[in-house]
This record gives C-alpha cells, sequence and structure tokens, in this order.
C-alpha cells in the first residue's frame, strides 16, 4: 500500500518540477524578447516561442501575459495582421479567466486594428465595448482616451453630433485627472477636434472659441511649437471663413515671425503660406503677389512629397485663377489635384475640384462634372445618415446585450434563491413528515406494550386453571399419539414410497409443460433483455429515422423538399457514433435554412463514392457572401460534428441563389 503512494507522490513531484522549470523558460524568453538590442524578428521569434510553451503548460492565465507580450510586439513593429489574429484570442482567454482588465485592453487593441483596416464601424463597436469594460472599473484614463479615439471615427465618417458628444464626455474625464504632460496633449486635442466639428457645422465663432481653449492648454505643454501654431493658423483659417480677412491676415504674419518655422515643420508652414494667399486674394491684393505666394508653397510641397498638401494647395491655385479668369491654369492645377484625390479617395477634395472643374470646362464636359459632384454629394449625405445610424445601432444593440446580461443575471439569482428557498422547504417538510412517522411510530409501540401487558395479566390470572389441567391433558396426549398420529404418519410414509416408485405418462407430461413453460420464460427473459440493450438507431431502419425528421421539419418550415438515398450505402455496417452526427447535421442544417435562408424549397442526398458517403443539402434562398461571412453556431456545430467522424464540410452560396453544404465522411 505504501509502494503505491510513494510512486504517485513521486509523479506528482516530478510533474510540479517540470512545469516550474517550463514557466521559468517562458518567463526567460518574454524577458528576452523585450531586449531593444535584438531585432524585430528575433524579438518576435522569442515571443512566439513564449507562447507555444505557455500553451503547451496549458494554464491559460500563462498564456494570455505570453500572448499579451507578442501582440505589443505586432502592434510597434506594424504586423496588423499577426495583431488582429492574437487579440481575437486574447479577447476568449481573457472572457474565459473573467479578466476585467484585458478584457477592456483588448477590446481596445481590437478597435485599433478594425481603424488600420478602414473598417470604422466594427473598430467603433470594439471602443464602445472597450468604454463599457473601462466604465465597470472606474479606469478614467483609459475610458477617456477611448472616448476621444471614438469622437475621431464619428467625425471622419461626418456624424459630427455623435463626435461632439463623446468629445466632451471625453474631455470631462480627463479634465478630472493629475495635470501630466500626457493628460494636457489629449485635452488640447480634443479641443482642437471640438474645434474642427464646429467649423464643419459652420459654427466659425464656437470654433474659434474652442481653438483659444486649445491654445491654452499648448502653452502649458513642452516643446510646443507645433501647438501653438497650428492653433493660431486654425483660429486665422476660421476667420478666414467668417469673411474677417484683416484678423486673418494679422494672425497669419505673426506665425511667420518665427523664421524657424520652414526648417521645423515645413508642412505646416506651407499650410500657412497657401492661407496667407488665399486670404490676400480675398482682399483683392495684388494678383502677381498672391500668385507668386501660392507657387511658392506649391514648389514646397512638391518637394516634400506631400500628397495631402499638394490637394489643398492646388485646389486653393485652381480658384485664385479662376477668379482671375485664368481657366487653362485653373483647369492644368484642378485636374492634377482630382487625380490625386482620387488616388488617396479625399472625397473633400475630389467634391471641391469637381466643382471647379465643373465652372472651367465649357459644355457637356463641365455639366458631367457637376452631376459628377452632384451624385457624389448626395452619395455622401447618404452614406453620412446610414453611418451615423450604424454607430447608434451598434451602441443600443450593445446596451441591449449588456441589458439582457443583467437581466439573465439577476434571474439566475433570483432561480438560485427560489431553488434555496423550496430546497429549505422540503427539507422542513421531510422533517415533520419524518417525525410525525416516528410519533406514529412510538404511539404504535406504547399501545403493544399496553396490550401485551393486559395479556399478561389474563396469563397470570388463567395459570391456576392450566396447572389445574395439566395431568389430565398429559395423559390424554400420549394416548393419542400412539394410537393416532403414529399411525398416520407411517401411512402417509408408505403412501410417499410408492408414489417415488411409480413413472405415469401424466407425470411425465406435467413435467413437460412445466419445462416448456420455463423455456417460454426464458426465451421472453431473453427477448426483453435483448430489446432494453439496443439504441435508437441499430434498432430500427436510419433511412427511415431520416425521411421522418427531414418530412417533420419541412412541414414545420414549410418547405418542399427531394430527398434520394443511394441504395449502396450499407446503413446497418455504418457505427451508429457517425450516423448520430448525420442525423444532426441534418437537423442543425435545416434550422438554419429556416432561420436565415428565406428558401421555400430544399433538396438532401446521400452518395457512396471511394468509401465517402457525400451528404449534400441544398436550398434556393438568399445566399450569403462566404468571405465575409462569420460562422453561426449552427455552422459551428457542423463542423465539429464532422471533424469528430474525421470528415470535412464545405459550404458555397452565392446572393439570392442560394446554399450548398457538401458533408464528405470516410468509411472503413
Amino acid at each position: 500500500m505504501i509502494i503505491p503512494l510513494l510512486l504517485v507522490a513521486f509523479s506528482l513531484f516530478a510533474q510540479s518540477g517540470k512545469n516550474n522549470t517550463q514557466l521559468d523558460s517562458i518567463l526567460q524568453l518574454r524577458k528576452l524578447s523585450n531586449d531593444i538590442k535584438l531585432s524585430a524578428n528575433k524579438r518576435i521569434e522569442l515571443a512566439s516561442l513564449a507562447c507555444d510553451l505557455s500553451n503547451k503548460l496549458k494554464a491559460d492565465t500563462t498564456k494570455l501575459y505570453s500572448n499579451w507580450n507578442l501582440s505589443k510586439l505586432y502592434l510597434n513593429y506594424d504586423r496588423n495582421t499577426s495583431f488582429g489574429k492574437i487579440n481575437v484570442t486574447n479577447l476568449k482567454l481573457a472572457h474565459k479567466l473573467k479578466d476585467t482588465l484585458y478584457i477592456g485592453y483588448t477590446y481596445q487593441n481590437l478597435g485599433y486594428y478594425y481603424s488600420t483596416q478602414k473598417q470604422n464601424d466594427s473598430a467603433y463597436y470594439y471602443y464602445y465595448n472597450a468604454v463599457k469594460i473601462y466604465d465597470k472599473t472606474d479606469d478614467v484614463r483609459n475610458k477617456g482616451e477611448t472616448l476621444f479615439t471614438m469622437a475621431n471615427i464619428q467625425e471622419t465618417e461626418r456624424d459630427y453630433i455623435g463626435s461632439e458628444q463623446n468629445a466632451i464626455e471625453s474631455l470631462k474625464l480627463i479634465r478630472s485627472l493629475p495635470e501630466t504632460q500626457n493628460n494636457l496633449d489629449t485635452i488640447y486635442n480634443i479641443y482642437d477636434l471640438l474645434s474642427i466639428i464646429s467649423e464643419r457645422l459652420g459654427n466659425y465663432d464656437e470654433a474659434i472659441e474652442y481653438q483659444n481653449k486649445a491654445l491654452e492648454i499648448g502653452k502649458r505643454i513642452k516643446n510646443n511649437l507645433h501647438y501653438l501654431v497650428s492653433s493660431k493658423n486654425d483660429i486665422a483659417f476660421y476667420f478666414l471663413k467668417k469673411g474677417e480677412y484683416y484678423k486673418a491676415l494679422e494672425i497669419y504674419n505673426q506665425i511667420l515671425e518665427n523664421k524657424l518655422l520652414l526648417e521645423l515643420d515645413p508642412k505646416l508652414y506651407v499650410t500657412i503660406k497657401g492661407n496667407i494667399a488665399l486670404t490676400k486674394d480675398r482682399l483683392g491684393e495684388d494678383s502677381k503677389e498672391v500668385e507668386n505666394i501660392f507657387k511658392e508653397a506649391y514648389k514646397i510641397t512638391d518637394s516634400l512629397n506631400d500628397s495631402y498638401g499638394l490637394l489643398a494647395i492646388g485646389n486653393d491655385m485652381a480658384d485664385f485663377y479662376v477668379s482671375q479668369k485664368e481657366n487653362e491654369l485653373a483647369k492644368f492645377y484642378t485636374s492634377k489635384t482630382l487625380k490625386a484625390a482620387r488616388e488617396i479617395n479625399s472625397t473633400k477634395e475630389i467634391l471641391r475640384s469637381l466643382k471647379l472643374l465643373s465652372k472651367v470646362e465649357e459644355g457637356k464636359k463641365g455639366k458631367e462634372y457637376l452631376y459628377e459632384h452632384i451624385n457624389l454629394s448626395d452619395s455622401l449625405l447618404k452614406n453620412e445618415r446610414a453611418i451615423r445610424d450604424k454607430f447608434a445601432r451598434i451602441e443600443f444593440e450593445t446596451d441591449q446585450l449588456e441589458a439582457e446580461k443583467d437581466q439573465l443575471a439577476k434571474e439566475r439569482l433570483l432561480f438560485i434563491f427560489i431553488s434555496i428557498g423550496l430546497l429549505m422547504s422540503l427539507t422542513l417538510l421531510y422533517v415533520v413528515i419524518s417525525q410525525r412517522s416516528k410519533n406514529r411510530k412510538l404511539k404504535f409501540i406504547q399501545q403493544q406494550q399496553e396490550t401485551n401487558e393486559e395479556i399478561y395479566n389474563l396469563m397470570l390470572a388463567q395459570q391456576d386453571k392450566i396447572e389445574e389441567g395439566r395431568t389430565q391433558e398429559k395423559k390424554r396426549i400420549s394416548e393419542e399419539l400412539h394410537d393416532g398420529v403414529l399411525g398416520k404418519l407411517f401411512g402417509t410414509r408408505l403412501s410417499l414410497d410408492s408414489l417415488n416408485m411409480v413413472q405415469t405418462d401424466d407425470a411425465v407430461k406435467t413435467r413437460s409443460q412445466y419445462i416448456d413453460e420455463l423455456k417460454n420464460i426464458e426465451t421472453e427473459i431473453r427477448k426483453i433483455s435483448h430489446d432494453l440493450n439496443t439504441d435508437f438507431v441499430s434498432g430500427s431502419s436510419f433511412i427511415d429515422i431520416v425521411e421522418s425528421l427531414i418530412e417533420t421539419q419541412t412541414k414545420a418550415y414549410q418547405l418542399e423538399h427531394t430527398f434520394k438515398n443511394d441504395d449502396s450505402i450499407d446503413w446497418e455496417d455504418i457505427p451508429n457514433k457517425t450516423k448520430i452526427h448525420i442525423y444532426r447535421m441534418l437537423q442543425e442544417t435545416m434550422q438554419n435554412i429556416y432561420k436565415h435562408a428565406n428558401a421555400n424549397s430544399v433538396k438532401i442526398s446521400f452518395q457512396l463514392k471511394n468509401n465517402v458517403i457525400l451528404c449534400t443539402i441544398e436550398d434556393d434562398g438568399s445566399g450569403f457572401n462566404v468571405n465575409k461571412a462569420r460562422k453561426g453556431i449552427g455552422l459551428k456545430n457542423i463542423d465539429s460534428r464532422v471533424r469528430d467522424v474525421g470528415g470535412k464540410a464545405e459550404v458555397f452560396s452565392k446572393i439570392d441563389i442560394g446554399t450548398i453544404i457538401k458533408i464528405s465522411i470516410p468509411i472503413e
């Protein structure tokens, strides 16, 4: 007994030592992967090895920390695809571990990943979920910064009202934090965003007010030249938009007093020079001077290879040449700008270029540019409405899901309380009933004791009479035994002896009948035993069961159907496990067709080719994009079942045509 226990203890100790060694290796690999002296590929290789060892260790917390370390390296080295994939895994691990901190961080990472993929709706969804987590954990900084990121996405998608709301909420949170350089930078950027939103909505006074607040914050930031110049440039630009050209020009000239601006921030310098030219043109100053300023700005922008800068300055120059009625030059710059704007998909400059070209081009071509401008504007308006609705729907659906989870938690808690109460009530009832039963038993015993006492008293009363007649009775019993009982016993013995010597047909027939009856009972017992030991598939025709399923489901779902079975398939030789999986996959597929396909008919067939059963389910429903659609629970269940029997499942679908699911299962 002692030796087996020692072996178990030694095995556990050895396993524990092995796990500790693996954990030490993982920690060492993580540490090495953070050595900035190593190349990017080497650091990622070391971090990946730590993840592999963590997976073998089968400790979810270690997996999450190793994956998180690798995720940071992917982010630092712009490995966006790998960054997205590993964070999907991290989100599942964090939810499994119920690690709220990492759930929030991973939502934020996925939001960033989808923003790099230009999928702003998905990015917004993950950022919104991150905000929900940060709100629960009172993480003010991350909540504020994430709201600011969401506001930027909304501004990009022209959801200005939603952007403004999130920006203001973000501002309140960040301003409640201690004044650090990082927090000041965030506050400055929020004011800058609010200024941009106000300008987009045509509220120039409000835009100037926000930019002045940004300017005040910028003064408290170290190395703040860019902040101060950028804010002053925006304020001057808003005065330009308002038509207060002298105020705008005064601010622009103040900015250019810094002779180092061209060297320190050439892009901003070019923007200011272009705006000065635009302002002087509005004031009606010397057109030659305006043209020279534009050309200088254009030349510097071209040398910087700044595509976005060329778009703005190019269209400004074209606008200037239109005012000078030099249509050929206007056409030249606008055509170049339109081409560049299309390449980088800058809708703002595309619209501006189209509008300018509609003015300088004559006849049919000018009308074509005008129509394109109108169509693009309408398309953008529709897209803006759709985006606003989508963002609102994301928030609504996420909040609704949270509410449902809370309600489910409350219902679960209520169920637990009710269950506990019911269990206690049943326990109390059992105690009461049990106690009553014990009381009845005790009362019965008491009654028996009283009865026994009465009988005992009667026995004592009769004792004397019994003694009196005992002598006479002894004599009588002696005579009876000698003369009667012994004679009868002797006769009975002789009769039994003679009966044992007789073997009559009746006796044989009777014994045979009993034997046959026993055989019948044996047969019946075996039959019952056999029925109890047989499962529902092997004891029935599988195809009958399948046909019954198809007829029942299609009738319930109001679908027409056809079913073909290959007679060469010997279903009796197919393992029960395989048949059960096929049955469940058919059931799951028909449910999916009913829920999602909007189909009118379904075709189902079984074929046997090269020892492979091919099950095909085809519907004439709405179809879907296989490459873009996410797998739901139904398809995942089918994949899991088909893998369990060593097969594979393929889905083919075309929108408005239908879907075909092919399930291949090899048989021996």
